[in-house]
């Protein structure tokens, strides 16, 4: 079996010394997987907290370590969150979805209700994004939602004849922002039947006109 030679840093072994560890192959391979899953969770937890690239590298200064990410490399990983996140709140609405119908297969549609409320990414009525989300009476749970967005930076600077055009579409809403919560639960209101075989026959909540 052949084996590769890793640099150690010195902060991992004695304060005076670097180490130069023999690892064999396999065992290189679960390290890059472990440094894969570092680099995810790091992201992961700026974009908890609402921060991205720029105070990574703070962080990174501040805690005198390097910048082992770069900005594409970071994007990266927040388009793999952002999918993995998708798939998962999808699911999870899905499923209380089926827990009011009593079952996860396709069955006809049921009446209920639903409260219905939005929120947006800064205060004052200004904000370019926003998300509502309808939440089920019965269960608590969420059972749709609807992001909204008014402007986003790629849609902005694109040509209307190049390809990313037709596949790329973030900005859904124009007009005032104070007008989402009406629109994104009009958008919920409408495709409850397809999308969860649910007839949304009550709503508890209160409109912003």
């Amino acid at each position: 079996m052949g084996y590769i030679w890793w640099k150690i840093p010195s902060s991992v072994c004695a304060p005076t010394s670097v180490c130069i560890a023999r690892i064999a192959p396999s065992q290189r391979v679960f390290l890059l997987q472990r440094n894969s899953e570092i680099n995810t969770r790091f992201v992961f937890a700026l974009r908890i907290i609402g921060k991205g690239f720029t105070a990574a590298k703070k962080l990174c200064a501040t805690l005198n370590l390097p910048a082992f990410l770069s900005k594409v490399s970071f994007r990266i990983q927040e388009l793999k969150l952002l999918h993995a996140s998708v798939l998962v709140a999808e699911n999870s609405m899905k499923h209380a979805a089926g827990e009011i119908r009593n079952a996860d297969g396709p069955v006809p549609s049921v009446k209920c209700g639903v409260s219905v409320d939005g929120t947006w990414q800064r205060r004052g009525y200004s904000s370019l994004n926003g998300v509502v989300s309808a939440i089920s009476i019965l269960s608590g749970k969420v059972d749709d939602m609807e992001v909204i967005s008014k402007f986003c930076k790629k849609c902005d600077t694109k040509t209307s004849s190049s390809s990313f055009a037709l596949k790329h579409q973030c900005a859904n809403h124009k007009g005032s922002s104070g007008n989402m919560e009406v629109i994104g639960a009009y958008r919920i209101f409408e495709r409850s039947v397809n999308s969860r075989g649910l007839i949304y026959s009550e709503y508890f909540g209160r409109w912003r006109f």
